[in-house]
């Protein structure tokens, strides 16, 4: 709309312009044309603030719309809400590869994979006010198929993750939005957040899961509520 008004205002000056009695009054009409749109775009602004995004916090860093909760296409549009004052269980299996590619021959993954996968998890729910506990006896857990089945697709993961290099602590290359930007778009693929709705409204304590899906290093995250993991999907 500022770029519509603003186009019809120069055009009725060019307009003008053309005016022979006004041609003598040049100087005075493109003066004037100034100072309105200088007072035009002030006033926009100013009341326009409240909408305008901070690209300095990761949360403000994605424009959400209502039709991607719909639609499923952005999990965090949900989650940032969801998460806030619940308790996350999670695994404890994350390895500070201290940039050493000595773990990727070991166990067959990209060596800052065992950094992202889950600390940037951490972080990420850290960052939407949910307090994280790291639980040994969930590192390592694989689901099913039929545990997988209680599950439903929430979304792409990869927007999600890919704004927590703000909380990184390396501070070259591995920390930066560059490569933030390659590692989870370029690298692992489809990554993606699966619900399983059963009690998850109000339950206090969930537990989120992350497991390969593909040969490549794409951890996809299930959440559910713990009651209900414990009690039905881990049984």
């Amino acid at each position: 709309m500022k770029i519509l008004i603003a186009g019809a205002l120069t055009l009725a000056v060019f307009a003008a312009l053309h005016i022979p009695v006004l041609k003598k009054r040049k100087g005075i009409i493109l003066a004037l044309y100034a100072l309105g749109m200088i007072l035009f775009f002030a006033v926009y602004n100013v009341r326009t603030l409240d909408k305008i995004l901070k690209f300095y916090h990761p949360t403000d860093q994605t424009a959400y719309q209502v039709e991607f909760l719909e639609n499923g296409e952005y999990p965090d549009a949900f989650l940032d809400e969801f998460l806030k004052g619940r308790t996350v269980y999670t695994p404890n299996d994350a390895y500070d590869t201290s940039k050493d590619d000595e773990l990727s021959g070991e166990h067959g993954d990209y060596w800052m994979y065992y950094w992202y996968h889950a600390v940037n998890m951490w972080n990420y729910l850290e960052l939407n006010k949910a307090t994280v506990i790291k639980d040994d006896s969930l590192s390592g857990v694989v689901l099913s198929d039929e545990q997988k089945a209680y599950f439903e697709d929430l979304g792409p993961a990869n927007d999600m993750l890919r704004y927590t290099f703000t909380l990184t602590p390396y501070e070259e290359e591995w920390g930066n939005a560059f490569y933030y930007y390659w590692f989870y778009y370029e690298f692992v693929g489809d990554s993606r957040v699966y619900i399983c709705p059963e009690n998850i409204v109000d339950a206090k304590e969930l537990v989120v899961i992350w497991q390969h899906t593909n040969e490549h290093d794409t951890d996809s995250y299930y959440i559910a509520s713990k009651d209900y993991y414990d009690g039905v999907i881990a049984r």
